[in-house]
């Protein structure tokens, strides 16, 4: 009897634990990273050229509040928010790039999305498609400062690696061991290698 009294008093902890611990993982699945496609690459644009950037993914997530593995339509495009930092390079021994603020951006599809905290990153939400089968944005980049750049995300997506991204402009920069390294909002950032990232010369 004593040992039966002592599961049922230690019964209702225990299923509080497993219930904390499905609440932990309940919500959306993470979105499919995106793609980066520029649409007019070139090796060197002008000042004030365009720089046009395109990218989708799948609006359908699997809900793990819910018994069924079914991904399902999310409507909260927040959900799906992407950005990018521009970078003008330089051959520094502790940073070797500086986050370029003054680029013109210009929203075709999506728009421009703020923090209320530092961000030195551009920052925006897509747009849901027609069909509602994917989630999507472009976007141009305009520059009118000569230099050397580079585009990286500023989350877990990557250009294109089948499209020629002009790694070659970073090898006059390469101090710091095939690292991009800046500063933004006072935190350090790293890049390590030149894929998936888009470098570019603004004469």
């Amino acid at each position: 009897m004593k040992k039966y009294l002592k599961f049922v008093a230690i019964a209702p902890l225990f299923m509080a634990v497993l219930c904390e611990e499905d609440l932990d993982n309940c919500g959306f699945e993470s979105p499919e990273a995106y793609t980066l496609n520029v649409e007019n690459t070139a090796t060197t644009y002008a000042a004030n050229e365009t720089i046009w950037l395109n990218a989708e993914t799948s609006s359908m997530l699997v809900d793990f509040c819910n018994d069924t593995e079914t991904p399902e339509l999310v409507t909260d495009r927040e959900l799906f928010i992407d950005g990018l930092f521009i970078l003008k390079l330089n051959n520094q021994t502790d940073l070797n790039a500086e986050v370029f603020t003054d680029a013109t951006i210009n929203f075709d599809i999506g728009e421009l999305f703020t923090f209320n905290t530092c961000a030195e990153s551009t920052n925006y939400v897509p747009e849901l498609t027609d069909d509602n089968q994917f989630y999507q944005y472009r976007l141009g980049v305009s520059v009118n400062t000569p230099g050397d750049y580079c585009m990286v995300s500023a989350y877990s997506n990557a250009f294109n690696l089948n499209t020629e991204n002009n790694a070659q402009i970073f090898e006059a920069y390469n101090t710091l061991n095939d690292e991009i390294k800046f500063e933004s909002c006072n935190t350090v950032f790293t890049r390590t290698g030149t894929d998936g990232h888009y470098f570019f010369t603004i004469e």
